[in-house]
């Protein structure tokens, strides 16, 4: 067997390697995430909440990050809705937008221009949602949470 065979058959035999790997991550982290999170029920109670359709008067536009429950450690969903904008003028109308969905700051606001927030939302099931608000240079987010099904488990038994 010359040495061009031989690399030719280890190049061959490292991508079936690789293809392989990672089709059996895929396949078996999907069937795994569905344990976490069964039809996504917890992240589509945070993709159905109308902070996450609310459009502030004066942004730009935004941009939604959705993170359903795909871990292998069952950690629990969040989505993230950025307003981009003058953050001076977005935060009080998001913050407010909060409020009037529903949600209920969380404790008592510890600095005068506090530019962050913690909401919560019992929903009608019992399941209590969280809402971070932070302002940021040219935007306002709003990343929701919901807390793991298998809480305690991390995936693993």
């Amino acid at each position: 067997m010359s040495n061009l065979q031989f690399r030719i058959g280890a190049a061959i035999g490292m991508t079936v390697i690789a293809i392989v790997a990672l089709l059996g991550q895929h396949f078996f982290g999907t069937t795994w995430s569905n344990r976490c999170d069964p039809a996504n029920v917890q992240f589509n109670l945070l993709k159905s909440d109308p902070v996450v359709a609310f459009h502030a008067k004066g942004e730009l536009y935004t941009w939604e990050t959705d993170e359903p429950d795909n871990s292998w450690l069952c950690t629990g969903p969040w989505l993230s809705v950025s307003h981009v904008g003058d953050s001076s003028a977005l935060y009080p109308e998001v913050w407010t937008n909060l409020g009037a969905s529903g949600w209920t700051v969380d404790g008592p606001t510890f600095l005068p221009n506090q530019d962050f927030d913690v909401f919560h939302r019992v929903t009608a099931d019992g399941i209590r949602l969280t809402a971070l608000i932070e302002k940021e240079a040219f935007w306002v987010e709003v990343k929701l949470d919901a807390p793991a099904l298998h809480l305690g488990e991390s995936g693993f038994q």
